[in-house]
């Protein structure tokens, strides 16, 4: 009879709000053909697609999540925690799915969040002190792994209540942002940032259309043929001097490429070419000199990152105000504020290095992508014995695991498919090549946690400085400025490694 009743009241407030989450004839179980839709078409028979997880009533436990916020909010974090319905779509599909996960499993939602603070530098002291401050650790991962590397989060790769194979996790983040065989950081359907932090392209179409009427960038993106070649011959022709004073100065002229220093890097990972080799079974090979393919992609990008017609800076603003012909910059600024363009808009992906390559791919900044974490603390929790659990960090998993299903089913295909594609679209393609930006990230764990600052000789040595363009006097310096950073960041490897399998706290 509760059974029936509590299906009876799912079934209630599942309806008012456009879902419907399947009850069993014995205890509700959510099933992967639950609520709304995959991205990418997911076969609802699909094994990774299923969560059959048994239904635990848990009395009542508070799940705190402590997250860090943005002031600028087209990064803002809103994927966990909805007062009330508010008529942003975002908003509206946490409280649905909060509102769902607290009915089911008897349990409340609470979060705490902290504009621009480094939250795992906050939470560390408590942390090594024992304290039982949440259940969840939503930050940015480069400030995650120095809680890792203290000893102070979970490893979710062994605990029985997580399921790493399922579609809900972001597969490439569980293999390629873990490292030394533990996993302590996952990110997928219950989050937007790794979305946010993938590289994409965005241009002024006509600017496009004044150098060649008949480029169809779209139709050029999807027959495989846009290019860091086509890039730099559209970026050369495109320029303009505005104020006929014969120097191109920003805020004034027109450049034909704009984006930060990162580009440099992001570009070759445009090649999924990485400056590490990384092995099948998780090692990391740091080779003494550049790999010769990465060599011969600098030598290819010579021309495109010193051009004159190239700005350094961070200022993705100057396409959607008419000052650049394209930008490269993480999604966030490119997908979620073209609304707010004041020009002819288009987006592609970050272009290949090379026509052959099979696929585009984009590079994801761990600087800005956030992560989960499980505190070790959690096992100081009060109630996981008696809500059937065999410690507080499987009883943080299980929630953990069915925060992720609902958002799968209910959070992401809101942001996906309303937000990035058709609330933000430029026009009736652009959603198309938004979902071609995003269909193979790469995750580098070198550069994303810029161990011994090798990634930064990339940086340094393919850029000028900041709105002076043709200033960078360091191209040819690649080898040595890589080769003097090898040794340190091997170390900080290696002490990262060593440190993640010490049992004691350091």
């Amino acid at each position: 009879m509760k059974t029936k009743i509590m299906c009876l009241l799912l079934a209630v407030l599942m309806l008012s709000t456009g879902l419907l989450i399947a009850c069993g004839s014995e205890e509700t179980k959510p099933t992967g053909d639950a609520g709304g839709v995959a991205i990418g078409g997911g076969d609802p028979t699909d094994p990774a697609e299923i969560y059959d997880a048994e239904v635990k009533n848990l009395n009542g436990h508070e799940f705190r999540f402590v997250a860090r916020d943005w002031s600028m909010q087209h990064w803002a974090t809103k994927e966990i925690y909805a007062e009330a319905p508010n008529g942003d779509k975002i908003n509206d599909a946490v409280f649905q799915r909060n509102a769902q996960l607290q009915q089911v499993y008897n349990c409340t939602i609470a979060e705490d969040k902290y504009v621009d603070s480094d939250v795992a530098a906050m939470l560390r002291d408590p942390l090594m002190a024992g304290e039982y401050v949440a259940d969840y650790v939503y930050t940015r991962a480069t400030e995650s792994i120095n809680l890792a590397s203290a000893n102070l989060l979970a490893d979710m790769g062994e605990l029985d209540n997580i399921d790493l194979t399922k579609a809900w996790w972001d597969q490439s983040i569980v293999s390629n942002m873990n490292v030394g065989g533990k996993v302590f950081f996952l990110s997928g359907s219950a989050g937007i940032s790794d979305d946010y932090c993938a590289w994409a392209t965005c241009y002024n179409k006509d600017y496009v259309k004044e150098y060649k009427s008949d480029l169809d960038m779209y139709q050029i993106a999807r027959e495989g043929k846009w290019t860091v070649d086509l890039l730099y011959e559209i970026m050369s022709n495109t320029w303009k001097d505005n104020d006929g004073d014969g120097v191109l100065k920003y805020d004034v002229d027109r450049y034909g490429w704009v984006g930060a220093y990162q580009d440099n890097y992001f570009v070759l990972l445009a090649g999924n070419i990485t400056a590490a080799t990384y092995s099948a079974n998780g090692d990391i090979h740091i080779p003494e000199q550049p790999k010769a393919e990465v060599m011969d992609a600098w030598a290819k990008l010579r021309p495109l990152l010193t051009s004159q017609y190239r700005c350094v800076g961070d200022a993705p603003v100057y396409v959607r105000t008419g000052l650049a012909t394209f930008a490269t910059q993480a999604a966030a600024a490119s997908v979620l504020k073209s609304g707010q363009s004041e020009v002819n808009m288009g987006l592609l992906p970050i272009p290949k290095l090379y026509e052959s390559q099979d696929k585009y791919y984009c590079g994801v900044y761990y600087g800005m992508c956030c992560v989960y974490s499980i505190p070790n603390t959690v096992e100081n929790a009060v109630d996981w014995e008696s809500n059937g659990f065999t410690s507080g960090v499987e009883q943080a998993a299980y929630f953990l695991e069915a925060f992720a299903y609902y958002s799968h089913m209910i959070l992401k295909p809101a942001f996906y498919e309303q937000v990035m594609l058709k609330q933000n679209a430029t026009d009736d393609q652009s959603a198309e090549m938004v979902e071609l930006c995003f269909e193979n990230k790469v995750y580098d764990p070198v550069a994303g946690y810029r161990w011994g600052g090798l990634v930064d000789a990339f940086y340094s040595c393919g850029s000028g400085a900041n709105w002076e363009p043709a200033t960078d006097i360091n191209y040819d310096n690649l080898v040595s400025t890589y080769t003097a950073r090898v040794k340190s960041c091997r170390k900080a490897i290696d002490n990262y490694i060593k440190a993640i399998n010490t049992e004691t706290v350091i």
